[in-house]
């Protein structure tokens, strides 16, 4: 008897289906709840979803945290840096449509506990010094992100509206 043949099959019922509990899953599932209140919303993961799921690009946000508030960055120039590191292969549209979401993003995060250095002075996060002189890149631990991003996604599928 193989592995497989072990296996049972459950079937769910749902209205959104969000496959995979990384970042992106996690981030799908808090705005699915979020903004679909009255369906039912779903997440299959393979693992553990407080451990699971590639980090990189769901913390490109963190990294590309603009710092608006205080006149550091503002989209466009998220944009001409992002055309920049791409060798100009990006759509400029759709980039700044991102980046106008980027600080209030990481400021969620934020919220649901994610640890972020701030300088205890300003009250501004504090940046990864290799990246200082571009102006990007507030650095949190990969698995801390994990954590905080997963324990949201649980708590807003726990909820009741």
């Amino acid at each position: 008897m193989g592995l497989f043949s072990r296996r049972k099959t459950v079937y769910v019922d749902s209205d959104v289906l969000v496959v995979g509990g990384g970042m992106a899953g996690c981030g799908a599932t808090y705005e699915s709840r979020y903004w679909g209140r009255d369906k039912k919303v779903v997440v299959v993961e393979k693992a553990n979803i407080e451990r699971s799921g590639a980090v990189a690009q769901g913390l490109y946000a963190i990294n590309c945290y603009m710092g608006m508030q205080w006149g550091e960055n503002q989209p466009e120039d998220h944009v001409r840096y992002a055309r920049n590191d791409l060798m100009g292969l990006v759509r400029e549209d759709l980039g700044y449509d991102i980046a106008r979401h980027v600080d209030a993003t990481v400021h969620m995060f934020e919220e649901w506990g994610l640890p972020i250095m701030k300088d205890p002075e300003t009250g501004r996060y504090q940046r990864d010094n290799v990246l200082m002189e571009t102006g990007w890149a507030t650095m949190p631990g990969s698995e801390d992100a994990n954590r905080a991003v997963a324990k949201a996604c649980l708590e807003v599928l726990a909820a009741k509206f």
